[in-house]
C-alpha cells in the first residue's frame, strides 16, 4: 500500500511539473490506482482548506441576517414606504425580507457544502477528462493504455495544491486551470508518446468536447422543459 508521504510526493510533482515522474507513472504498472489516490488526497486537502477558510470569512463577516434586518428597518422608514402603508394597511416589506433571509441562510451554508465534495468532484472531472482526452489522443495516433492516460493526467491534479491557500479568508487564487491544462498535455505526451503539437491538441480538445457535450445535454434539458411547459 501506498505510504501517504510518497502519494503526496506524486501530486507536488505534478505541480512542479517533473517530467521524470510523469514518465516514471507511464511505466507504473499501479499507475491508476495511485492516480486515483492522489486526486482522492488532493481533493480531501483542498476540501478541507475550503471548509476552514469558509468558516473562518463566516466568523470574518458581519452577520448577513443582521445586516438585512438594518436595511429593512431604514426601508420601512422611508417616506414612500411610509405613505404605501397608509394607503395600503396590508403592505408589509416583511415577506421579502423574510426571502431573503432565507436565501442568505443557504449561501451561507452552500461554501462548506461544495467544500465538502470537492474530492468527489475531482475524482469525477479526472475520470471524464481521462477517457474523452485518452480516445482523442489515440485518434491521433498515441499508444498509451487508459491506465497509463489517467495514471500521468491524475499528476496533473497536483495544480490544485495551490487552492490550498483558501484556507486563509478571502483569498482566491488564480491560474490553477491553466496549470492542469499544462500537466494534462505533459501527460498525455508522455503515456502516448505523442508530438509536441498532437500532444497539444489531445490536451486542449478534452475540455473543448467537454464543453460542447455539457452544451448540448443543457440544450435538451432547455428542450424538453420548454416542451412540457408548453404541452401543460
Amino acid at each position: 500500500m501506498e505510504s501517504l508521504a510518497y502519494l503526496v510526493r506524486l501530486s507536488t510533482a505534478g505541480l512542479l511539473l517533473d517530467v521524470n515522474t510523469f514518465r516514471a507513472q507511464r511505466d507504473n504498472p499501479y499507475a491508476l490506482r495511485e492516480g486515483f489516490l492522489v486526486v482522492l488526497i488532493v481533493g480531501i486537502l483542498v476540501g478541507t482548506a475550503g471548509v476552514i477558510g469558509n468558516l473562518l470569512s463566516r466568523l470574518a463577516s458581519p452577520d448577513p441576517l443582521a445586516a438585512l434586518a438594518i436595511v429593512q428597518r431604514s426601508l420601512e422608514r422611508m417616506a414612500l414606504v411610509v405613505e404605501l402603508q397608509r394607503i395600503n394597511p396590508d403592505f408589509s416589506l416583511d415577506p421579502v425580507f423574510s426571502q431573503l433571509a432565507t436565501t442568505f441562510s443557504i449561501l451561507q451554508w452552500s461554501g462548506v457544502i461544495g467544500a465538502l465534495i470537492t474530492p468527489f468532484v475531482y475524482l469525477l472531472g479526472w475520470l471524464i477528462y481521462g477517457i474523452i482526452a485518452h480516445l482523442v489522443a489515440r485518434a491521433l495516433g498515441g499508444e498509451g493504455t487508459l491506465s497509463q492516460t489517467l495514471g500521468c493526467t491524475a499528476l496533473a491534479s497536483g495544480a490544485n495544491l495551490l487552492a490550498i491557500a483558501q484556507v486563509l479568508p478571502f483569498v482566491e487564487i488564480a491560474g490553477t486551470t491553466l496549470l492542469g491544462l499544462i500537466g494534462c498535455y505533459i501527460g498525455l505526451r508522455t503515456a502516448h508518446q505523442l508530438s509536441a503539437w498532437r500532444a497539444f491538441w489531445a490536451a486542449l480538445l478534452g475540455p473543448i468536447l467537454l464543453g460542447l457535450l455539457l452544451l448540448v445535454i443543457s440544450c435538451g434539458g432547455i428542450a424538453v422543459l420548454v416542451a412540457a411547459a408548453q404541452g401543460s
